[in-house]
């Protein structure tokens, strides 16, 4: 009956472990094989113990990672992630987050800077050949400056359940892209900043939303 419980012991299959230690009590309850048997199923409960707090751990570094901002007039705490700060005259695509008592929500940014204008009216987000059109109001959710000879457009929307199937998807991609098209179109890839800043921030909304 303990002729593998060390080989069960190594492939961490408790199930086995506690059926024997079952049957021990069962007809052995005075051998040395129980007490044995019984130290392997506690190592790993503990194995296992360790393991889901390391991942808690790591899972609450993604939130702590994000840099935080708290406004004390709509009580809301803003995330944002730490790789950069995401200027309005700056080519960049951006998730942040907003929390508000027990709401939490996901904001997309998407800016443009140039020397002209573009008057893009639809951005477009892509990974690997896979395309999804940033629905936005053009009156309430774009904004555009200037100042020095150079311009800037850039959009602030929600991300609601659709998108962030999308950008859960994307953040895996190989390939990821955004494009903002109207009278001129611009298009430019995603470095690898902008990539583990969207990541981060995912990864801290799911923590944020569904907890550790």
């Amino acid at each position: 009956m303990c002729s593998n419980i060390n080989a069960l012991f190594e492939k961490d299959d408790l199930n086995t472990l506690r059926s024997i230690a079952q049957k021990l009590e069962k007809y052995h309850p005075e051998s040395s094989e129980l007490n044995k048997v019984k130290s392997l199923c506690q190592k790993i409960v503990d194995k296992k113990k360790r393991a889901i707090e390391e991942e808690q751990k790591k899972r609450m570094q993604a939130v702590n990672k994000l840099k935080k901002e708290f406004d004390d007039v709509s009580n809301t705490t803003w995330y944002y992630n730490p790789y950069f700060t995401h200027y309005n005259n700056r080519n960049l695509t951006s998730l942040y987050i907003g929390k508000r008592n027990d709401s939490v929500w996901l904001r997309l940014k998407m800016s443009y800077s140039g020397d002209n204008w573009i008057f893009f009216e639809s951005a477009y987000l892509s990974y690997d050949g896979n395309t999804t059109e940033i629905a936005f109001n053009e009156y309430k959710d774009k904004k555009s400056d200037n100042s020095g000879g150079g311009v800037w457009e850039w959009i602030d929307v929600h991300v609601n359940s659709d998108l962030l199937s999308f950008l859960k998807q994307m953040a895996n991609g190989k390939s990821l892209k955004m494009r903002l098209s109207g009278k001129y179109t611009h298009t430019r890839n995603l470095s690898a900043s902008e990539i583990n800043a969207i990541k981060d921030a995912l990864l801290a909304y799911e923590v944020l939303t569904q907890g550790e």
